[in-house]
């Protein structure tokens, strides 16, 4: 499915009239470019630079390049230093003897001579101290250690200044070179596609599948995400991939197709150990922008959005726009909801590529799931939809982006795209950061009642349990729940403190927050003795306070729980979190009335 899917995607690029590589090409990373003359010399040898002067590479469709894994095997026309120069420049000359042998073979099959075959013939032709000589006076001493460290480079032939594997005549060689027209094989000989499920000449299925690069953690050379290495991989007597037969044009599509994506920023995030990869089959820039942002901002909504009407503005104001009533329809209504998407998820492992998730529906589906995500994160004081990294970084011991949990990010998102409850060991490691974490005013920020408060309504939802109705976006004082209560109450026992008291180098939250929160009935004895005493010094606000303890007590029963489970202590902090939120709240709008009047 996952290949097939992206064969796809190559088959729509080539109706939309797209240079593709083709079953004799494929898509290379070229750093230097050689000029010869007409008598095959070099005359200069040009790395390619970005605009800030540093390295930079260009792609082109070149001479197919088989994945070479040991020995030696030159490519046509586009190779590495050592096949085109050899012990000229001190390297294997045993390379450039190969190049030479398949590039003669090639030129043999051209239509007709040309001066430009004629140059190739010449430089591949040139002696080792010939061509040493030639270099010496042509490049850089610079150019040539860059080249030595390595990097493809491809021929350009100066009196025209056209590319010598853009050639109409080196093309057609090439193509009856790689794929001769007659074929010998017999019916037995052919092997089923995988992927197109066509019938194909046993020649013409890969035997090693193309390197897919840039995964994160993965060789920089690429890994394989098909491969056969050890016999118990192998069955009927086959090799390597002949157990999952491809032909070899299928095979040189996906790979195309998945490294165009893992080299384009728009179709791919990374999460953790886990490389995402994202695209969708429209031709609409809009949707396609809309499943980037999506997932961008989900995992990093760093930089600003420019506009608000934009895309990544709307996605990012989400929660206020769900506070507002809106839904992902409203919101999004320039966009078709019956776009295919796909959503493929990659881990490295050794010398190949794990698959980590994989995901396929539409862009309707993919938008409601996430529209429920931000709205099961909705609590009062969060005003900006939060990423998951945002959201993780909650768990992380003193908030370093480099502490968070490993796999947990791939495994939020997994949860988001299936519209599944959040990892358990999300809230544990949640509940541990927050007894850990000193002074109070960094226990409870609106990221972390946020996840508690999704964390809890996935769940009801998943076992439709009545709980959900108790989990609001801001105080409930007709929950059922009396851990909630207790963390309501506790929040006004500190607020309290600190109105009697004034600023404090710890409260009762830095002191008390454990154990209330785990065995209420121990310590709330004490800490409403020590309230009555707060409240006896406060002249201003403690008959309010007083009340507003009084009132909470109420909703409790005569008989504090002896302890709270781990899901009870996060209804202890997010009655917490809601009481602080109603009681700041109402303490500003107090402050304002008094300066108004």
């Amino acid at each position: 499915m996952i290949l097939q899917s992206l064969y796809r995607y190559y088959e729509l690029l080539e109706e939309r009239g797209e240079e593709l590589p083709g079953e004799a090409y494929s898509e290379a990373d070229v750093s230097f470019e050689v000029h010869l003359d007409k008598d095959g010399r070099v005359r200069e040898i040009l790395p390619y630079t970005n605009d800030k002067g540093k390295p930079d590479k260009r792609k082109y469709i070149v001479p197919r390049q088989e994945k070479r894994s040991s020995g030696i095997s030159p490519y046509f026309l586009c190779d590495k230093a050592d096949y085109f120069f050899g012990s000229a420049i001190g390297l294997r000359e045993a390379c450039r003897e190969e190049m030479r042998k398949l590039w003669l073979a090639v030129f043999e099959k051209a239509p007709s001579a040309s001066e430009e075959i004629e140059a190739l013939r010449a430089f591949v032709s040139f002696n080792p101290k010939d061509l040493e000589n030639l270099l010496r006076n042509a490049v850089s001493p610079e150019v040539l250690e860059s080249l030595k460290k390595g990097g493809l480079c491809v021929l350009r032939y100066a009196p025209t200044g056209k590319l010598f594997h853009q050639l109409p005549a080196l093309k057609a060689a090439w193509e009856k070179h790689l794929l001769p027209a007659d074929s010998n094989e017999s019916d037995d000989d052919y092997m089923t596609c995988l992927i197109t499920g066509q019938r194909v000449p046993r020649s013409q299925i890969a035997r090693l599948h193309p390197n897919i690069k840039n995964v994160a953690g993965a060789q920089t050379s690429g890994a394989a995400i098909v491969s056969f290495n050890k016999e118990a991989f192998c069955s009927y007597g086959l090799e390597q991939s002949y157990n999952a037969p491809t032909s070899q044009r299928a095979a040189d599509a996906y790979g195309y197709v998945l490294n165009r994506f893992l080299s384009d920023p728009i179709h791919k995030v990374r999460l953790s150990d886990t490389t995402v990869v994202f695209w969708a089959e429209t031709q609409a820039p809009g949707e396609q922008e809309f499943l980037a942002h999506l997932l961008d901002d989900v995992n990093n909504n760093a930089r600003e959005p420019d506009d608000e009407n934009s895309i990544r503005a709307r996605i990012r104001s989400a929660v206020v726009r769900i506070s507002q009533g809106r839904t992902f329809r409203e919101t999004f209504q320039d966009l078709n909801p019956e776009t295919r998407f796909y959503v493929l998820g990659l881990s490295p492992n050794a010398a190949r590529l794990s698959i980590r998730f994989w995901y396929t529906g539409s862009l309707g589906e993919i938008g409601e799931r996430v529209w429920q995500h931000f709205s099961d994160l909705s609590v009062k004081g969060l005003n900006r939809s939060p990423s998951i990294r945002e959201l993780l970084r909650e768990l992380a011991v003193q908030g370093d982006w480099d502490n968070i949990p490993p796999l947990l990010e791939g495994q939020m998102l997994h949860s988001i795209l299936l519209g599944l409850p959040y990892p358990r060991a999300i809230f544990t490691q949640l509940m541990n950061r927050i007894r850990a974490d000193h002074p109070s005013d960094k226990k409870m920020n609106a990221n972390r009642a946020a996840l508690i408060k999704a964390y809890f309504i996935r769940n009801a939802r998943l076992h439709q349990t009545h709980e959900e109705a108790n989990i609001t976006m801001a105080l409930n004082e007709e929950s059922t729940s009396t851990a909630y209560h207790l963390g309501r109450l506790f929040a006004v026992l500190e607020k309290t403190q600190q109105s009697a008291q004034g600023t404090l180098n710890a409260t009762i939250s830095d002191r008390y927050w454990g154990a209330a929160s785990t065995t209420p009935a121990l310590v709330f004895p004490r800490l409403l003795h020590l309230a009555r005493h707060h409240v006896s010094k406060d002249e201003q606000w403690g008959r309010h306070n007083d009340k507003q303890i009084e009132k909470i007590m109420n909703a409790l029963p005569d008989r504090l729980p002896a302890r709270l489970t781990l899901e009870e202590q996060g209804m202890f902090a997010l009655g917490y979190y809601h009481q602080r939120q109603e009681l700041y709240t109402a303490s500003s709008a107090a402050n304002s009335n008094e300066q108004n009047s």
